[in-house]
This record gives C-alpha cells, sequence and structure tokens, in this order.
C-alpha cells in the first residue's frame, strides 16, 4: 500500500484538473495514490481523470449528483487508508517537484507531528505568479496560537496543509457550520493535541480565479471567525469583537482587490 492519498475533489475542473495532476505525476516522490472524486461535473472532467488514471496511481469516484463541498471533502477523507494524505483542489498544484518527498521526510524525522504546511505561491488563471506568501516560520506550530492568531488577523495562519498525519486526523471532519474558515477549523482541530510542522518553501501554488467560490463566502467571514472562536474556546470581549468585524471587513476589501489585479493580470495574457 502507497505511504500517502492525494485526495482530488473535482467539480468542472476541466480548465485546471490537468495542472494539478501533472504536478502530482511531477513529484520526485512515487508512494502515492490520488483518490479523485468527480462531483457530477457537466464539463470533460470525468474523460480528465480517466485519462490521467493510466498515468499515475488512481482511484475515481464518480458522485451521482452534486453535494455541498465540506460533504465532498469529507467522502474522500472516508475513503484515506493510508498513513498520511493531502487534499489538493482541482485549481490548485503542486509547484515544487520534491513537495511531497520534503513533507514526507518531515514527518518521519517528526513522529509526533501532525501535519506538515509550507510557504504559498497565489498564482493567477493563467499559473502566472502574483505573489508569494511566505509566513516566517520554521519547525514547529502551536495550533491555540495560530488559531488565535487567524481570529486576530481574519487570514487562515496555518495555511494549506502538504500533509496530514491520518491518525491526526482520526474520526475529525470538515465542520458544516462552515464555509469560508472550514480549512482553518480543520487545521486547528487536528493539531490540538500535536503540534504541526512547517517547511519554509513555496510547495503549493494556490489559484485566484473568478471562479473561485472564495468570493460569495466573503460576507460572512465576520460570523464564522466569531462561531470559530466559540467553538475552540476563546472568550471574545466585545472589543475584540469589534475588531474581529473590523478586520474581517478590511481583509475582504484587500481579497477583492486581489481579486481585480488577478483579473486584470489574466487579460493582459498574465
Amino acid at each position: 500500500m502507497p505511504r500517502i492519498s492525494i485526495c482530488l475533489p473535482v467539480y468542472n475542473g476541466a480548465d485546471y484538473v490537468e495542472e494539478a495532476l501533472a504536478s502530482i505525476a511531477a513529484q520526485t516522490c512515487t508512494d502515492y495514490i490520488v483518490v479523485a472524486s468527480d462531483n457530477a461535473s457537466s464539463d470533460e472532467t470525468g474523460a480528465l481523470l480517466e485519462k490521467w488514471s493510466h498515468r499515475i496511481p488512481m482511484d475515481i469516484v464518480t458522485q451521482d449528483k452534486t453535494i455541498p463541498m465540506q460533504a465532498h471533502f469529507d467522502c474522500l477523507l472516508d475513503r484515506v487508508k493510508t498513513e498520511a494524505y493531502m487534499l489538493l483542489c482541482h485549481d490548485d498544484y503542486l509547484c515544487a517537484p520534491d513537495a511531497l518527498e520534503k513533507a514526507l521526510a518531515a514527518l518521519d524525522a517528526e513522529p509526533e507531528v501532525s501535519a506538515i504546511y509550507c510557504d504559498l505561491a497565489y498564482v493567477s488563471e493563467r499559473g502566472t505568479t502574483l505573489a508569494t506568501r511566505r509566513f516566517a516560520r520554521e519547525g514547529p506550530m502551536e495550533a491555540d496560537m495560530l488559531g488565535k492568531l487567524s481570529l486576530r488577523t481574519a487570514r487562515n495562519m496555518f495555511g494549506i496543509p502538504l500533509l496530514v498525519r491520518t491518525l491526526a486526523l482520526g474520526s475529525h471532519r470538515y465542520d458544516r457550520q462552515f464555509k469560508y474558515i472550514v480549512d482553518v477549523d480543520l487545521s486547528w482541530t487536528i493539531s490540538k493535541n500535536a503540534p504541526a510542522w512547517h517547511i519554509p518553501d513555496v510547495m503549493i501554488a494556490n489559484r485566484y480565479s473568478a471562479s473561485n467560490s472564495t468570493w460569495g463566502m466573503l460576507k460572512d467571514a465576520s460570523q464564522e471567525f466569531m462561531a470559530l472562536a466559540k467553538k475552540h474556546g476563546v472568550a471574545l470581549t466585545a472589543a475584540e469583537r469589534r475588531h474581529i468585524a473590523f478586520t474581517n471587513w478590511s481583509v475582504g476589501i484587500q481579497k477583492q482587490l486581489f481579486g481585480t489585479y488577478e483579473r486584470l493580470r489574466t487579460r493582459m495574457g498574465g
């Protein structure tokens, strides 16, 4: 059995999924299986997954009807039988060929670690790098500290997991009360009892495009962060609640401006 499951949820992903699959095929670590789920797509997603299943190890699940995002992610987590996994959205990709190799080596070297994170590249629809996110950290990370920092900044201060130890995941799944910050919540939950680990290299490309579901969720971000604090036992003062509301409003504007910048770059061929 391979050591890594790469969970790949896809919905109408024909424009991008091959780039994600090619980035997996380019990895120096080949000890993986791709577990792909087609969420009842109406485009060529199914045919593309089938084509790539002859090139890399892949198990394809086809949903009978389109299900909500969290349920779609959870159905993939339920299929993980390997010691570690990553969830790679179909429009993102691994931008370093040794990403899995480095992440697996870190898990082996640090047996108490729950998950491995890395620095990120933000890319346009065409895959042009728009910006990089350097977290300025290396080694162990404490979940409550990062969770509280996420509350204060209205940003995901964990990052995107490169690998998660399946034992640390256990029976935890994506909480249906969250949409915008569902990744923050699961990262916080998984690493509460064991540290996460950060590798200070850019190894995941996170795509900004007009089709991102994030844009429709920004309006509920403040309420979700309040609920996140309650779930994880963080008591907020009235002043802190006002700060969270204002910071989410400010970050929302910044993200909208960054989205506009991405679309202008794309129209200019970038």
